[in-house]
């Protein structure tokens, strides 16, 4: 006697059904990667936050417009060209575009000539970059330096 059973019609539609379930997910899987890599990852807005030494004052020079390379010593150059220089009185919340240049620079340092112990982040497009805190010495100014797909170091010397 033959053990093996005859496939009722019944039991071909849960295989068939399995099938196009899979081919239908892995098309949709398609379709997200497809759509992933047609996404449009340019920076749009850069944002600086500072706190601590609450009520103090802070002068922080905002560019955008600037130059910036790596020498061979492995010094980041910045020749700004235009900035905006703001006296805040901390805390510090503030955002710029950046959608055109795809660059952002953050200078900061003591209005009043005191030291500032700060907690500093730094996020673009709400992906946050730099979280940090330590001191801000009269004369030697904080500073962040943003450029889209460009290796830059933290050791960095601006002119004007």
């Amino acid at each position: 006697m033959d053990r093996r059973a005859k496939r009722s019609s019944g039991d071909a539609a849960p295989v068939e059904c399995r099938g196009r379930l899979v081919h239908g997910l892995l098309a949709a899987l398609v379709v997200a990667a497809a759509c992933a890599i047609f996404e449009d990852w340019t920076p749009e807005e850069i944002s600086f936050e500072m706190a601590g030494s609450e009520g103090m004052g802070a002068r922080v020079v905002y560019s955008t417009e600037f130059s910036a390379g790596v020498d061979v010593g492995g010094v980041t150059s910045v020749l700004v060209y235009a900035s905006d220089t703001v006296d805040h009185t901390l805390p510090i919340d503030t955002s710029m575009s950046i959608a055109r240049n795809q660059q952002g620079l953050g200078l900061g340092e003591p209005a009043g000539g005191e030291t500032l112990e700060v907690d500093v982040s730094v996020s673009v497009d709400d992906r946050s970059l730099v979280v940090e805190s330590g001191s801000i010495l009269p004369g030697t100014p904080w500073r962040y330096l943003y450029v889209f797909n460009q290796k830059i170091t933290r050791d960095v010397e601006v002119r004007f």
